[in-house]
């Protein structure tokens, strides 16, 4: 066979194979439907069937308003009234007010929502270029321009996906500020815009996650368990209720949100023991969606699941995983996390014994450090810390424990600095050497829980 007519055969399979995956999507998802009755109306239409088209076109159009799908609904509106301008249809001067004054109303909507949403895209891409804003000015700068952006956008009068983005927008905008009380609030509202309409969980599920991520998120910064454990137990329900209808792409959302969820309380109540017992689960999922997770994803996961091995006194199994990430070819991911994997993997193999490889572990993050440009006093002091228990006899190390923990404590006061605690909370690692406690005793006393 000649290379054109087997590349034309690809093709024409590809194509085959699409065509039949749209038809069992079809009934799953409304806006292929909506899209589908377009296409007809214009089939209809250019066979000279104006007023079947028209019918057509009034099925989709009521489909497009349930469902929240405007664009669509812009292109229906627009088709209407190329028909009606174009053909005696009939139709009487009121219905045809009545278009203009639809298709008036919707293009101001459907400019509201892409404004809404290119803001959002730009504190996006803000964040993934410079993280959170820790300079006066460059948060100056930030506050003046999402002002500017928001000023003329009334909330009260935004409906739909327009409000979503609207919340949205101020999650992200007091997230980048380090401002999670705030952060907390907008995406309790994000959240409760969806639950007030069935349509726009239908429409789209993974947004409605999305915001369940970024309470759990706020709530986990703020160390607020109990807002923390009422939102993730909603997530777990709509995700069991779910998941027999959802789509590949919204069971890898709904695993990472869960699984972190899940692995994130467990941190905030220093319950590692009972962590562990779902880290088989995780692993498994792990291994089900690997070829369809990026690497960041799996970074995270796997530095999430050290820690709960770490706090569950598996220390070697803590090496493995943090290993991996340590040894990931792509350094282009996070260096702040690849930092934080450093220090945690020294301390993982000083709760193993492993005490002559400290010092040199510890010199080379120190030089990783350095050469990522990540300034943290609370990871510098901590890598300097260990670094000084290295050459201290061991029954001679609690003192300087002792004094390492005001320390920081001291350091966590200032909001920059406090940062690397959300990564990894290394206060109750080092009040538990001091007091001589595990992890788990350690973490329920500073976060104010009881023992059981």
């Amino acid at each position: 066979m000649k290379n054109a007519s087997f590349s034309n055969l690809v093709n024409h399979l590809y194509e085959q194979v699409m065509i039949s995956l749209r038809l069992l999507s079809r009934d799953k998802q409304h806006n292929i439907k909506i899209r589908e009755c377009i296409d007809f109306a214009y089939v209809l239409y250019g066979k000279g069937l104006h007023m079947q088209a028209l019918d057509i076109l009034a099925k989709a159009k009521k489909m497009s308003i349930k469902h929240y799908n405007d664009f669509s609904l812009l292109t229906i509106i627009e088709m209407e009234k190329m028909i009606h301008a174009r053909h005696i249809t009939r139709s009487k001067s009121e219905p045809i007010k009545e278009l203009i004054e639809e298709s008036i109303d919707l293009s101001t909507k459907v400019v509201a929502l892409v404004d809404l949403s290119n803001v959002r895209m730009q504190l996006h891409k803000l964040y993934i270029e410079h993280g959170h804003i820790d300079d006066a000015d460059e948060q100056s700068r930030l506050r003046s321009f999402f002002s500017d952006k928001m000023r003329n956008i009334e909330s009260n009068e935004l409906k739909g996906l327009e409000l979503i983005y609207y919340f949205q927008s101020y999650v992200w905008y007091y997230y980048i500020l380090d401002e999670f009380d705030h952060c907390l609030e907008y995406s309790i509202k994000w959240v409760q815009a969806f639950k007030n309409s069935k349509e726009l969980q239908i429409r789209d599920i993974d947004l409605f996650m999305r915001g369940y991520h970024y309470v759990l998120t706020s709530s986990f910064n703020l160390k607020d368990v109990k807002i923390y454990e009422i939102y993730l137990i909603e997530l777990e329900k709509i995700r069991r209720d779910q998941y027999s209808k959802l789509n590949i792409n919204s069971q890898i959302v709904s695993f990472q949100y869960t699984h972190n969820g899940r692995m994130n309380l467990h941190f905030l109540k220093g319950t590692f023991s009972e962590g562990l017992l779902d880290l088989p689960s995780t692993e498994k999922r792990i291994k089900r969606y690997s070829n369809k997770l990026d690497p960041h994803k799996i970074m995270i996961i796997n530095y999430k699941m050290a820690w709960m091995y770490l706090g569950g006194e598996q220390p070697n199994r803590a090496i493995e995983h943090l290993s991996y990430i340590i040894n990931m070819t792509d350094r282009s991911l996070r260096d702040d996390i690849q930092c934080y994997a450093r220090l945690m993997h020294i301390i993982a193999n000083y709760d193993a014994e492993n005490y002559g490889s400290i010092n040199r572990l510890t010199k080379a993050a120190q030089q990783f450090v350095r050469r990522s440009g990540f300034h943290n006093e609370i990871v510098n002091y901590t890598l300097e810390l260990i670094l000084d228990m290295s050459k201290t006899p061991l029954l001679d190390r609690r003192p300087l424990f002792e004094i390492g923990y005001h320390k920081l404590v001291s350091l966590a006061e200032h909001k920059v600095q406090r940062r690397a605690l959300i990564y990894l909370d290394i206060l109750p690692w080092v009040y538990g050497k001091y007091k001589k406690v595990n992890l788990h005793e350690a973490t329920k006393v500073l976060n104010g829980l009881k023992l059981e």
